[in-house]
């Protein structure tokens, strides 16, 4: 892989894109789903988070602990490993994140919370259900307790499943 200027945020895109492409097979072998592969950095260290489930909810301590050892070796014969501080392999828990297609897809008429960027700077916390996913114009609808929301992710600090 042919390396890009930039530091690490730079290159997020790009290290998630491989180590989703090495992990995604080993997740699929066990009989989990892969929800996302996220690279962040969080105070000094770079975190590459590979978080999955179980098709029909929940994984336990257990199962992380027999998965983290083959994802761990993956992580490994990354081109990217260097810019990786640490590796957390677990769930997304009960309130993940929505940040790809997939997730919005998957978790329609579900109670979602969206941290709106407000005006001076504050969040804005809006909640209701999923009702709607548009990729072309990157948004998706709430419906609200006062009717439907149209929101964009870019303008969306957090978007979470709300159970």
């Amino acid at each position: 892989m042919a390396k890009q200027k930039g530091g690490k945020k730079n290159r997020a895109e790009e290290v998630e894109r491989e180590a989703l492409e090495k992990v995604a097979p080993i997740i699929e072998r066990y009989g989990y789903e892969l929800w996302d592969v996220i690279f962040e950095k969080d105070g000094a260290l770079w975190y590459l988070k590979v978080l999955f489930d179980k098709p029909d909810g929940g994984i336990d301590d257990e199962e992380c602990e027999q998965i983290t050892e083959p994802i761990n070796e993956a992580v490994d014969a990354l081109s990217c490993l260097e810019l990786i501080d640490v590796v957390e392999v677990g769930s997304p828990g009960l309130d993940r994140a929505l940040r790809k297609p997939e997730h919005f897809e998957r978790l329609m008429g579900q109670p979602i919370t969206a941290a709106v960027k407000g005006e001076n700077g504050q969040t804005d916390y809006i909640e209701g259900e999923l009702a709607g996913y548009d990729a072309d114009s990157n948004s998706f609808t709430l419906t609200t307790e006062s009717g439907g929301r149209e929101l964009k992710i870019s303008d969306c600090r957090r978007i979470n499943l709300d159970l």
